[in-house]
């Protein structure tokens, strides 16, 4: 007997910053998730940084087990510990769900991952203020009103027996609304997850098989080079500067820099006296716009002096460095 399986959908993580695909996290699937897929004749194969899903089929090619309706729930797991220096991206811990279009993620949305208990801390000082647990149908799991007199600044609510999802905690004061969104699942907060993926089944996928996607902006930043010139008159040093020399070879926008001399170094800059020795010179080149960090190298970003070509590619920041700036050291005997 052979057993066939189709795919349901794929899962994938796209960035900025990465000229090919996008390795930096692994998928996570639950106890019970793992329940909810073997009974429901699925498979979870993740593979690159991609996960696919699978279905079995019958001998006619349909679901062996419909599963239309259904929610699948996947963590996150982050290996790169470089991740947050090449990426632009605000949540802490994202939810990505389908429930705008089925066909494609929402934007990330930000929750506090949690077990079988909420610890809320309120959120303002101001009473009296009703706060309320909701699932996520909306459905009411507890309510209590905070005023000076019973005065406290958390409240806790036991999600035993309850499902794993999203629960909100409402803060309704006198004139305004406070709401936090919660995600309770014991097994992906003890994982430690980046973040969490929410799809639901819709019948169309057995036949259109979407392909979801996960996207992260590389990190834009000012791009500084500190020129520090030893052995250099005045004359040779004022001749030196910056060109990207590249940007048609590599078929990218031109970055044009800004000549900063020393002394109008700001608070934003380091200080000429960390990168100097004695009779040293310091000048700075910075890009004047932001620029996005890219795993591939920028060619022909050039040093140059009076025309004559110091360094041909100046080197680029790194995964590994915090921010956009480098020291270039240059002397003469």
């Amino acid at each position: 007997m052979t057993t066939t399986f189709r795919k349901l959908f794929t899962l994938n993580v796209a960035h900025g910053y990465y000229s090919d695909s996008c390795r930096d996290f692994s998928f996570i699937v639950s106890a019970a998730m793992t329940g909810l897929l073997r009974n429901a004749k699925l498979i979870a194969k993740a593979l690159d940084g991609k996960l696919n899903v699978l279905y079995e089929v019958d001998e006619g090619g349909a679901a062996l087990v419909p599963i239309a309706g259904t929610k699948l729930r996947f963590g996150m797991k982050l290996l790169n510990p470089l991740f947050s220096n090449v990426t632009e991206f605000s949540v802490t811990t994202p939810l990505f769900r389908n429930t705008g279009s089925v066909a494609s993620l929402d934007p990330a949305m930000e929750v506090v991952m949690t077990g079988r208990l909420i610890s809320h801390a309120v959120t303002k000082t101001i009473r009296p203020v009703t706060v309320t647990v909701k699932d996520s149908a909306g459905q009411m799991l507890q309510t209590e009103t905070i005023t000076t007199a019973n005065n406290r600044s958390t409240i806790s609510c036991d999600l035993s027996g309850q499902a794993a999802g999203t629960y909100s905690v409402v803060e309704d004061y006198p004139a305004e609304t406070e709401t936090t969104t919660y995600y309770s699942d014991i097994e992906l907060l003890q994982a430690g997850v980046f973040g969490v993926v929410e799809i639901v089944i819709d019948s169309d996928f057995y036949a259109s098989r979407p392909s979801f996607t996960i996207s992260f902006n590389a990190k834009q930043e000012t791009l500084k080079y500190y020129v520090v010139a030893g052995n250099y008159n005045a004359a040779e040093f004022n001749h030196l500067s910056v060109a990207d020399n590249g940007f048609a070879e590599d078929g990218r926008p031109m970055i044009n820099f800004t000549r900063v001399t020393s002394d109008a170094f700001t608070t934003d800059e380091i200080s000429p006296g960390m990168l100097a020795k004695a009779n040293d010179k310091v000048v700075l080149f910075k890009s004047q716009a932001l620029v996005a960090r890219q795993e591939i190298a920028r060619k022909n970003i050039q040093l140059s002096k009076n025309g004559d070509i110091l360094i041909k590619h100046l080197p680029q920041i790194g995964a590994d460095n915090v921010n956009g700036d480098i020291i270039i050291h240059i002397s003469k005997p």
